[in-house]
């Protein structure tokens, strides 16, 4: 909280913990703290791991600098006319690019600023959407560097609790396919950037800034700093023969190189071999990293192909990729570091001791995990740190005061409670990330933000209350919390723009230039039946009817995979 510095924190961390271990010799402690480093990267799972981000930023840079963003801007350039629409657009290309928040962040971004610009959406609704979809799509999969980093904090939770995956019968990758249906706050900020932009009802900071886009033509407030619009390491796309190949089959390619890899280490091509079993038993770093390569590798062979850049071109995006991973590197291998200064002076079996004999009922074991996930993400600004630190005490803890059964659940929380730290830090590398990429004030972004994750995250406390007094379905309280969620958003919608005199559904700047709204209406307060106040939108149009056909299809997707996995 005091440097505000995400890898400088962490390292304190690490270091404190090796001055314990070192009866407080400040040059032992800062030996021990690079001996542990070098521990956790020589870690084969860890080692797999760090290479394979390499290669996913490579891919992502062959996406972007082949002209693959330039191409799918001229394929649907024309077909987005309104704010509604390119804010649907971006939820959905968020989807596509599900395999890791910065890579999304950054594609997604590029792709749809200059249409969300041109529609008249606020620098913050779209810097919203971004930050909003990205994590929790990556959180899920089925194939991204989160699944392997969140698999990897899981192992270090079985090692804190002393026990293996062979002891208790489930490996870390099964325990995170169980954990899915609990990650609710996740799938309720994933669900409400859909809802909100198909329906056009905002609320809180929100409404304010998107009243201000949509009538006054103003995406920036006045007075506003915007986070530099930079280009990233990746330099400028070429604009050389662009195609949509070079956006399609690069991430295809990571889909189906991944899973294939993830069933065939497990063995699923082996006689008696089923498909739960090969997830269960499959090296997951080994397998994303076959994906990653194929990802890197098919996008600079679409590049050669078309033309787009040549041979020396190409090597240099390869180098320029790795560039962007460089921060989540280091905050990776930071992380790793603070769970095993954690496990090296024995914090989880503190925390277990305690909260054992303190008579917690088990059942909300669940709700403080969560609220202290997002303290923790809130104050430090990383969602992966936040997983570091609390994983090695959540598995131990759950495991003694419930038992096995619980465990899918806190991970879930866990997972939901850091992204949630992300979504509301004004410290969070993601949250910095959207602004810079949406072109937005950094503080416009988060108080605008804000009371959308509260939304979230107050339902998934409810959700949770409803489990510690005995409702303990995935299948009933995900499917409540949505509905939940749904209503929470209409009520406060309706109560805000009624207070501050603005339409309930947000209208598009040609209904507002061409007179179809009664803004006298509005700013006098004399609402009367036969004032058009509100937007008027068909929900039968081609982008809102595929946005949700593809969220359908996806979400289809991750729960096979989940039940497949299982």
């Amino acid at each position: 909280m005091y440097t505000r510095q995400v890898l400088v924190s962490l390292f304190a961390g690490v270091w404190i913990g090796a001055l314990m271990i070192a009866d407080w010799n400040p040059i032992a402690a800062t030996a021990l703290s690079m001996d542990w480093i070098v521990e956790v990267v020589r870690s084969p799972f860890d080692t797999k791991f760090l290479v394979l981000i390499m290669f996913m930023g490579a891919g992502a840079a062959f996406i972007y600098k082949s002209g693959g963003i330039l191409a799918l801007q001229n394929w649907i350039g024309g077909r987005v006319n309104t704010a509604r629409d390119s804010q649907i657009l971006t939820w959905l290309i968020g989807i596509f690019i599900f395999f890791d928040s910065y890579t999304s962040t950054i594609v997604t971004g590029n792709a749809t600023r200059e249409l969300s610009e041109n529609n008249h959406t606020s620098r913050e609704m779209h810097a919203y959407v971004l930050d909003s979809t990205t994590s929790p799509v990556t959180t899920f999969g089925p194939v991204s560097n989160w699944i392997g980093y969140q698999v990897s904090m899981i192992i270090v939770g079985f090692e804190a609790a002393r026990f293996t995956a062979e002891e208790v019968g489930i490996t870390a990758f099964g325990l995170f396919l169980q954990s899915i249906p609990w990650n609710i706050y996740c799938f309720l900020a994933f669900f409400m950037v859909g809802f909100i932009s198909i329906t056009q009802r905002f609320y809180g900071p929100m409404l304010d800034a998107e009243w201000r886009s949509r009538k006054e033509k103003k995406t920036l407030r006045d007075d506003a700093t915007p986070l530099s619009d930079i280009s990233t390491d990746i330099g400028e796309p070429s604009e050389r023969n662009p195609s949509l190949f070079n956006f399609f089959a690069p991430i295809l390619t990571l889909l189906v190189v991944g899973i294939v890899s993830l069933w065939w280490l497990g063995g699923g091509h082996q006689p008696g071999v089923d498909v739960a079993t090969a997830f269960q038993e499959t090296d997951v770093a080994l397998a994303l990293l076959y994906g990653s390569f194929a990802f890197m590798a098919v996008g600079m062979l679409g590049a050669l192909g078309f033309g787009t850049m040549d041979i020396e071109e190409a090597s240099d995006t390869v180098i320029n990729g790795f560039k962007t991973m460089m921060i989540a590197t280091a905050i990776i291998v930071l992380a790793w570091s603070i769970g095993h200064a954690a496990e090296q002076v024995g914090t989880a079996e503190y925390i277990v001791d305690v909260m054992v004999g303190s008579g917690i009922p088990g059942s909300f074991l669940p709700l403080l995990i969560f609220l202290a996930a997002m303290f923790i993400a809130f104050t430090t600004g990383t969602s992966w740190g936040t997983m570091a630190i609390l994983t090695p005490l959540a598995i131990p803890l759950g495991y003694e005061l419930v038992g096995l059964s619980i465990l899918p659940v806190l991970m879930g929380v866990l997972f939901g409670g850091a992204i949630w730290g992300d979504h509301v830090s004004p410290i969070s590398d993601t949250t910095v990330m959207s602004s810079i990429f949406a072109g937005s004030d950094h503080i416009d972004h988060v108080r605008t933000q804000i009371p959308f994750a509260m939304t979230a995250a107050g339902v998934t406390v409810l959700v949770l209350l409803l489990y510690a007094v005995g409702i303990t379905s995935a299948m009933v309280l995900l499917p409540l919390s949505v509905v939940l969620t749904a209503a929470a958003v209409v009520v406060l919608n309706k109560f805000d723009a009624r207070r501050k005199n603005l339409p309930e559904v947000m209208p598009t700047a040609d209904a507002i230039d061409n007179g179809e709204i009664d803004t006298d209406a509005l700013e006098n307060g004399t609402r009367s039946d036969g004032a058009r106040v509100n937007g008027q939108y068909d929900l039968l149009t081609s982008i809102p009817l595929a946005a949700v056909g593809i969220v359908i299809i996806y979400l289809c997707f991750v729960f096979a995979f989940v039940t497949f996995g299982l």
